[in-house]
């Protein structure tokens, strides 16, 4: 049975002119969405094996000997034995930590030790897969909810965020000696939960990103961390509706408060209102209440635009039939 070629720029998603820095960043997001560790229980498995399928391919791609010798044999390649490796080809066991215990994998595939021989060389550089050339950390991004009462506020927030740190067991190198390293199982990071303060700004918006200096990954060189970018996502409200820094909600009439003009509550982000309706107002008629909306950049604020809707009363008595029948013979 011959062996089967194996296209590591497919693998990791490359094209196979990509820089070294290109490799890196797309192995590490794919060793980061298929560990087995960050994976239900009833996709381990396959997210297994695929975790060691991208391993595999940044071992040949991320070493500039393996990858030259990779290239040269190319997909063409016919194995000129079957499965058998040639001599000399040890098989390395690399693992990682589930549930507490180290897995093991049983070794490269027979492509890759036919090719290369024994698989335990350095790889990575020589332990540097994860500093390269990059002297900061790296930057994080993640997705903070905010209540529209929370965006009119704006001013500091404590908020709570999980994010990636360089691995405690091989400082973001990714291996420990000739394996791969147990601890984080080649991704170099593992995740912490961190408290940070971040101040918002009172014309916040959703799909906003603000940046946090410096509140990033660290650096494993102790150049300084990354920074932060939060994206705002702003809760549905239960109340309101948004468009842009104006706000829309639904206010309940009677017929009569229609007709002949009446003071109403209004709800605002900062508690209820009153408000005059004119008489002879119609069902969807717009109310404008300047300055009610949400913040604006220059510091101003947008406006709240009440909607009226006519409400009919459940229950009638014989007078409100009486005066309802006067209104139709009044109306004819």
């Amino acid at each position: 049975m011959a062996i089967e070629y194996k296209d590591y720029y497919a693998v990791l998603g490359v094209k196979k002119d990509a820089a070294a820095e290109e490799i890196k960043q797309a192995y590490r997001r794919l060793a980061k969405q298929h560990h087995p560790d960050l994976n239900p229980d009833q996709d381990k498995a396959q997210a297994t094996a695929k975790f060691k399928e991208i391993n595999e391919a940044y071992e040949a791609l991320s070493d500039p000997q393996k990858k030259a010798k990779y290239d040269q044999i190319g997909p063409g390649w016919e194995a000129p034995q079957e499965s058998s490796p040639p001599p000399g080809a040890g098989a390395q066991r690399f693992g990682f930590r589930t549930g507490g215990r180290e897995d093991s994998f049983e070794g490269f595939s027979s492509f890759f030790e036919s090719i290369f021989g024994d698989a335990g060389g350095q790889g990575f550089g020589g332990g540097e897969a994860f500093q390269g050339n990059s002297r900061k950390g790296q930057d994080v991004e993640a997705e903070m909810a905010l209540s529209l009462e929370d965006a009119l506020k704006g001013g500091d927030k404590r908020i709570s965020i999980l994010e990636p740190i360089l691995c405690p067991a091989c400082r973001g190198a990714g291996r420990q000696g000739d394996r791969f390293c147990p601890a984080c199982g080649g991704v170099g990071e593992a995740r912490q939960e961190r408290s940070i303060t971040a101040h918002l700004p009172k014309h916040i918006r959703d799909g906003m990103r603000l940046r946090l200096r410096g509140q990033g990954s660290p650096s494993s060189r102790d150049e300084g961390p990354g920074d932060l970018f939060l994206k705002i996502r702003l809760l549905p409200h239960p109340t309101f509706k948004i468009s842009g820094s104006d706000l829309e909600t639904t206010v309940t009439v009677m017929p009569w408060e229609a007709s002949l003009g009446a003071e109403i509550a209004v709800p605002t982000l900062e508690g209820p209102i009153r408000i005059r309706i004119p008489a002879g107002t119609h069902a969807g008629r717009r109310l404008r209440i300047a300055g009610k909306g949400l913040g604006r950049e220059d510091g101003s604020r947008g406006d709240l635009h009440a909607v009226v809707r006519i409400d009919i009363p459940d229950r009638t008595n014989d007078r409100m039939e009486r005066l309802y029948q006067e209104l139709r013979e009044a109306g004819a």
